[in-house]
């Protein structure tokens, strides 16, 4: 049985935690009752005052068979789609029978051709989410071919010079929106570095970081001595004793605000939301990029360094460049990203997906029928 108010389905891809940040950023601005769909991170805590449940449905990775998994991609249109999947045939029969029974008026797809390619043929609109990078594939293509809007988490200035025309035009530029930011400034009683005038070099890693890079992060150090460095989301290794004295891994941490607000610069990857984080905090960074499909992070490091938002570098610079480097990250402009945050891109994002959700709604509460 249809409501009688719109529905918004959300289907939020599981890797990494980026996807459900920030998704439940648009929840917590979302005026129209939502549901979630998702795999591996259903079982999370998930907030969002209109939310009103979060489905899990079986995962495409797990349990690929090796010859299945040979045709994979033999289907342009398709970026992952294996032979003789058990979890995949349970994972499509899932989705669609919760896509009949719950009968959402519209989906936001982040993201997954697969999937929104699954919700076209099941005659539900969708809006699909974009991201950065190399995103004119077939599978990339029809999936926007299919969405009846698409939306970037990001300004239109921030656009890459390669998207092509019918993309953009489909597209619903946001300002930027990201987890909550804190200024809170570093508990002296919890300092394990002392920091008085020498400027402090923060390095920050996600959950979703990959490669050793401590000999990389040893040599930075050892090139920029009148400068702390203070890494986060990593211990030091097996070779500690090689550790410089003004480098000092600080782990895993859960608010990394109060170290970026002391930061003189950060180091990070050039992924979504280390990104739009930093860049909400004003912070002067440097953003490195990490392998990712369809040159996710070469593009947006280029992006970066064309609009001067930060310095962005295709991998891991040779160690004699860090003094210049850092002098350079320092002299950087903060103040562009006000225009990127000039609004709350979160909210631009509720209000489309909430008229997309009322405009399908009266659609299909019309009752017009045609049978050809």
């Amino acid at each position: 049985m249809i409501d009688q108010q719109p529905h918004v389905g959300f289907y939020v891809h599981y890797h990494g935690m980026g996807h459900k940040h920030r998704t439940e950023a648009i929840l917590r601005r979302l005026p129209v009752p939502a549901s979630v769909v998702t795999s591996r991170i259903h079982d999370l805590d998930w907030s969002g005052p209109t939310l009103a449940d979060v489905i899990g449905i079986d995962c495409d990775n797990d349990h690929v068979p090796v010859r299945g998994m040979q045709h994979a991609q033999d289907v342009s249109a398709l970026h992952y789609a294996p032979l003789w999947t058990d979890s995949i045939t349970k994972r499509v029969a899932q989705y669609t029978r919760w896509l009949d029974e719950t009968r959402p008026d519209v989906m936001v797809i982040d993201v997954s051709a697969e999937i929104s390619m699954l919700t076209r043929l099941a005659s539900i609109p969708q809006i699909v989410m974009r991201q950065h990078g190399r995103r004119d594939d077939p599978a990339h293509l029809a999936a926007y071919e299919a969405a009846h809007s698409l939306l970037a988490p990001f300004p239109q200035s921030m656009e890459d010079d390669i998207t092509p025309d019918f993309v953009r035009e489909k597209t619903v530029y946001l300002d930027g929106f990201c987890r909550e930011q804190t200024n809170e400034t570093l508990d002296p009683t919890q300092e394990t570095i002392q920091i008085r005038e020498r400027p402090m070099i923060v390095v920050m890693f996600g959950r979703g970081g990959t490669g050793d890079v401590h000999q990389h992060l040893r040599d930075a150090a050892t090139m920029v001595p009148h400068a702390d460095w203070v890494v986060l989301g990593k211990d030091d290794d097996s070779n500690a004793e090689r550790t410089p004295s003004n480098l000092f891994f600080a782990g895993w941490q859960d608010n990394p605000g109060k170290w970026i607000a002391n930061a003189s610069v950060v180091v990070t990857s050039a992924g979504h939301n280390s990104v739009m984080e930093l860049g909400h905090a004003r912070c002067r960074f440097i953003a490195i990029v990490e392998d990712r499909p369809f040159e996710e992070q070469i593009r947006k490091a280029k992006i970066l360094s064309r609009e001067r938002l930060a310095i962005g570098l295709t991998g891991w610079p040779a160690s004699t460049r860090w003094p210049a480097l850092i002098e350079e990250a320092m002299l950087l402009d903060p103040s562009p990203w006000r225009d990127v945050f000039e609004h709350d891109g979160a909210s631009q994002a509720a209000e489309h997906i909430a008229q997309v959700a009322r405009w399908s709604h009266e659609a299909r509460m019309s009752g017009e029928l045609v049978t050809l």
